[in-house]
């Protein structure tokens, strides 16, 4: 590093700014150490520094420097969300093409080519390795021929000094006005000339065609078409096709189908309309580009060129573009990305190890959802794209809320009405509910769930038979930038009937293992038990989930298979009404399940389906709107649409907190109304044993828990979909510690909530703590929550808009059932197993504290379990107070009941130096013996703890107090100098003295042993001298013969310890 203190270094100026390791505090002290400091355009940042000026600040700055200077290529400029708010971003370059940087390439044209081939195969690798185990299951199942080859289709721009090159336009009418035309150039590696006349009648029709969908082109362009030799030798992919921005051409590979070549022909044909000013995000311009060639490539028109065969290119477009016939289902959260591929694939230099995520999926529903907008609206492309020449700036084309208002401006217009809508929902809220739309980055392990309804090969007593593939990946912060990677995991499904009662199915189906992000299960549901109704199965690895829903009997039997169904929630029995076109179906709706046949003529193009349903009386209950695809169609209807509202009021300080709804707001900051760069939001992560920070953490949503730290007090009033309340609400737990909220509105008792381990039924709470079989518990007994002084106390009921601990102990993680509220309330939580003898201490200081329980219990010995509770992870800054003891902190200790015990207490001061008291409570039943005292290794002072309440101390860092119980070593207790002595009257008086207190009990007893009178029963004395007077009768008051006869003495001491003594007493008369 040192040689390059006094050179000038040239940065970016966004590498300082956006730096994680770089502190803003860092430049005033670079400056005040004699470094200047300069930015230009061209230059970037550069700096100069004195020798031996450097403090930790600078060492800061220039470790990350140092990181560039040697990995020059990593702080290359990526293209990212400057703005990063759900449905809000801004980027601040294109997203969505695979970027060439040529800087040392030099200008031949040979050379660039090399380098543009080298990278896109690189690219396309890395993204096949990613979808191989998915394409595979498709080929096994037979949703793809066995030699299909997935094309995967591209658009590059070159970038050279920073700068992206822009394409020689023949001429400038202004965007949205220009003429594209093509040019087959044979060069070295010329096409076969039967080939190339297909590829030209192809291209002579195109332009027309893509005209009236898309209108005019941005630009006039002469795009060249040339031979690609697709090199990468893959068996399930290609590269199908290049369109390279910078100069004007195609690099397009031989197909040996005609339909291929002519659907992905066309669809570079539609991106070139886009030129060089398409949006920069994926779900815009990639979407649009599948959606518009989805469109033509269906039409009559484009069927008849060059005698293609319509099966084949429905068989394209069903594979690879379409897939609103599972759109519902298949709609999920973690759809949303800026780029459907990760920046390390399309921006150098390509990471080694990253693969495709979940790209495939994307690409189809990007697609799909633009279809389902243009079903209503038929001209919206060609009017949008005018609006956007029209409004064109270099900054729309990454302002994703502003292209968002652009497509309801182009709605607006088309319906004659300002608040236009899409499928029978406000475009402003349909919008929201499309997950693809979302170009935020959101980070962490993600679960998505495909579920294909059709199987082959019923048997007579099969209900349901329907495949999922589940895709399992991760969204981790790279620098200034994102990345995904694929994982590895195992699920085990829980499988629901309507009533929310598990189905136990065949072992098969009960694990399913994912492997390089894929994994897949096709369930059979078997009996009359699983007949007609809406079935549902959790998905579930570590803490991500996902449900999904089948009707169950409408789909297909062995004698029928219907092509429109779906499932309904609002509605248990019923019958519904179907009318697409001028096609009207009725069907039953069984327990939240229908299905119904339509000519295949009425589903062969996309229609609008309204669902009308009415209950078993006849009454209509509500009505739904659908954009139907291709084929078939599977729905998910949702009659309750209404909006739920939670109020989170909060005072200044640290809380953990959760929303019991999906805010349509799924920005942390706009939500709260709290500037992003103030806002303290964090989320425990435990595979990494971690805390992650804003804006990092997953969006609201029911179920997820956040730490809020509040400068000030809140209370907003917040909007959103709430959980459904008629069935439980899953929560994925992964093995550790899991930060978890309220799903629903109401108080859950803890004692209610039910968990599932595996294939086993759901267990109570009660039962899940405690060890069955010699297996550790499933979760630990105590849920925790955030209490006054910033410590972890126990809670027994969980309330809406708060966080809570829970703790599971088993390595294959569990799954977590909140009852709705309507069934929450009827079972309080068993009580907890509390040691025999407990003492709590309670730490406070101004600005922090803790509850710690130091117990005696024999039963620890064999259910430790019980007993010792470990405390939460606690957040940087908090406080910590509790027990060490063999490298855990626990809440609470306990020991067996014998001899000396010692406790090791840590205290870690969110503030050092401040003052902080500990307290105590004694249990009134502790004897009176046992010496309990405190130590502070530190100071050296030892503190009487039954003469004292409280101690005070000033913690300068971490430290530690020692708390003792030593239990006094007292003789038991002894009878002495018993003696008894007889009177005139016959009366006897006896004494004898005790030694210390005890239980006393006096017999007088005949020479054979026999208890002729009880002379006191057990009565507690104390030491010392005591009497007794016998009358010489027996115990119902008759005169006793003369004789000899026995006072028999016993006394038990408070540890149970017996003492015994006699003495002769002799009647005369």
């Amino acid at each position: 590093m040192a040689k390059y203190l006094n050179e000038k270094i040239q940065l970016p100026i966004d590498f300082w700014m956006y730096h994680p390791d770089v502190r803003l505090t860092d430049w005033y002290n670079l400056k005040s150490a004699g470094c200047t400091i300069a930015y230009s355009k061209t230059d970037g940042v550069h700096a100069r520094l004195r020798e031996g000026t450097m403090n930790a600040g600078m060492k800061r700055m220039f470790g990350a420097l140092a990181a560039v200077l040697l990995c020059p290529a990593l702080y290359a400029q990526v293209y990212r969300n400057l703005v990063n708010r759900p449905f809000e971003t801004v980027s601040n370059g294109p997203q969505n093409v695979i970027v060439v940087d040529i800087d040392r390439v030099g200008r031949s044209p040979d050379a660039i080519d090399r380098v543009i081939r080298s990278q896109v195969e690189r690219a396309t690798r890395a993204q096949i390795q990613g979808a191989r185990a998915q394409i595979r299951l498709y080929k096994q199942l037979g949703l793809l021929p066995p030699d299909y080859r997935l094309p995967i289709v591209h658009t590059v721009v070159l970038r050279r000094n920073g700068e992206l090159i822009l394409p020689t336009r023949t001429r400038s009418d202004g965007l949205g006005n220009g003429t594209l035309t093509f040019q087959i150039v044979d060069g070295d590696d010329p096409f076969p000339s039967g080939y190339k006349a297909l590829l030209q009648s192809i291209l002579d029709a195109l332009p027309a065609l893509v005209e009236a969908e898309y209108g005019k082109p941005a630009r006039t362009l002469t795009i060249q078409v040339v031979n690609y030799d697709d090199t990468i030798g893959d068996r399930d992919a290609v590269v199908g096709g290049i369109y390279d921005v910078s100069n004007n051409r195609f690099l397009f590979p031989i197909y040996n189908s005609r339909e291929a070549a002519a659907v992905n022909l066309l669809n570079l044909v539609v991106r070139a309309f886009h030129a060089d000013v398409a949006p920069f995000y994926d779900v815009w311009e990639e979407g649009f580009a599948r959606a518009v060639t989805t469109r033509i490539a269906r039409s009559p028109a484009f069927r008849s060129l060059a005698g293609q065969n319509p099966d084949f290119i429905d068989q394209t477009l069903d594979n690879t573009y379409d897939a609103r016939p599972y759109y519902d289902a298949w709609n999920q959260p973690t759809l949303g990305s800026p780029s459907f591929i990760a920046p390390s694939l399309r921006q150098s230099p390509i990471a080694g190890g990253t693969t495709g995520g979940l790209w495939l999926v994307r690409y189809q529903m990007a697609g799909s959802v633009w279809l389902k907008v243009a079903t209503e609206y038929p001209t919206f492309f060609r009017e949008f794209n005018q609006r956007y020449y029209q409004s064109y700036t270099p900054t729309l084309r990454g302002d994703s809320a502003a292209l968002l208002n652009l497509a309801k401006q182009t709605l607006a217009a088309i319906a004659g009405n300002p608040n236009p809508t899409v499928e029978g929902i406000p475009f402003d809220t349909w919008v929201r509910r499309q997950y693809i739309l979302d170009t935020s980055v959101t980070y962490g392990r993600k679960l998505h769930a495909q579920v294909f309804p059709y199987a082959s090969g019923l048997q007579p007593d099969e209900q349901a038979v329907f495949t999922v593939f589940l895709n399992y990946f991760q969204t981790t912060r790279v620098g200034n930038s994102w990345d995904e990677t694929l994982l590895n995991g195992t699920c085990y499904p829980i499988y629901w009937d309507y009533n929310f009662n598990r189905l136990t199915l065949s072992p098969q189906y009960e694990r399913v293992d994912i492997r390089v992000g894929t994994g897949a299960v096709v369930p059979s549901f078997v009996g009359s038990e699983t007949a007609n109704q809406r079935l549902a199965v959790d998905f579930s690895v570590g803490t991500e989930g996902v449900r999904l829903y089948y009707p169950s009997s409408k789909v297909q039997g062995t004698n029928f298979r219907n092509n429109f169904f779906g499932v309904v929630f609002g509605l248990e029995n019923g019958t519904v009404e179907i009318q697409i076109g001028t096609e009207l179906r009725t069907a039953q709706v069984d327990k939240g399940a229908f299905g119904a046949l339509f000519p295949s003529e009425t589903l062969a193009r996309e229609r609008v389906a309204t669902l009308r349903f009415f209950n078993a009386q006849g009454a209509e209950v509500g009505v739904w709107r659908t954009n139907t695809g291709v084929g078939f169609h599977f729905v998910q209807a949702y009659l309750d649409t209404s909006a739920g509202s939670f109020n989170l009021s909060r005072a200044a300080g640290l809380h953990m907190i959760s929303v019991p709804l999906r805010p349509f707001e799924p920005d942390m900051a706009k939500l709260l109304n709290i500037p992003a760069s103030q806002l303290r939001l964090a989320q425990w992560r435990q595979e990494q044993f971690n805390y992650t920070y804003y804006p990092a953490t997953p969006p609201p949503a029911p179920g997820v828990g956040y730490f809020l730290q509040l400068s000030s007090p809140i209370n907003i009033t917040i909007q959103g979909e709430p959980a459904p309340t008629d069935r439980p609400f899953a929560i994925a737990l992964q093995p550790g510690w899991n930060l978890v909220g309220v799903p629903f509105n109401q108080p859950v008792p803890v004692g209610s909530l039910q968990v599932v381990h595996q294939f086993n039924a759901p267990v109570s709470w009660e039962t899940a703590t405690e060890s069955v079989g010699g297996e550790p518990p499933l979760v630990g007994s105590r849920v925790w929550t955030l209490g006054a002084f910033g410590a972890y106390v126990q809670a027994t009921q969980l309330e809406p808009g708060r966080a809570y601990w829970i703790r599971v102990l088993r390595p294959e993680g569990v799954t977590l059932l909140v009852p709705p509220p309507v069934g929450s309330t009827g079972r309080s939580r068993a009580a907890v197993s509390e040691p025999t003898w407990a003492m709590e201490l309670i730490l406070q200081s101004p600005i922090g504290g803790g509850v710690t329980t130091l117990g005696l219990d024999n039963a620890v010995r064999t259910r430790a379990y019980a007993y010792l509770h470990d405390a939460p992870p606690a957040l940087p800054g908090m406080s910590l107070f509790g027990v060490h003891e063999e490298g855990r902190l626990l809440t609470q200790s306990v020991k067996p009941s014998a001899g000396r015990q010692e406790w090791t207490l840590q205290i870690v001061p969110a503030e050092p130096n401040r003052e902080h008291t500990l307290t105590w409570r004694i249990p009134s039943s502790t004897p009176r013996r046992w010496r309990i005292y405190l130590e502070n290794p530190i100071t050296g002072e030892r503190v009487d703890m039954r003469q004292r309440e409280f101690y005070r101390f000033n913690p300068a860092q971490a430290q530690t107090l020692r708390v003792a119980i030593e239990p006094s070593v007292a003789a038991p207790v002894r009878i002495t100098n018993l003696a008894a002595t007889t009177t005139r009257g016959g009366q006897a008086i006896i004494q004898f003295q005790l030694t210390g207190e005890a239980t006393v009990r006096a017999e007088i007893r005949s020479v054979r042993g026999e208890t002729v009178r009880l002379l006191q029963p057990s009565r507690a004395a104390g030491a010392g001298v005591q009497s007794l007077t016998w009358n010489g009768r027996d115990s119902q008051e008759r005169a006793l013969p003369p004789g000899n006869y026995i006072a028999y003495i016993e006394a038990i001491d408070s540890e149970g310890r017996v003492a015994r003594a006699t003495t002769p007493i002799m009647i005369t008369r």
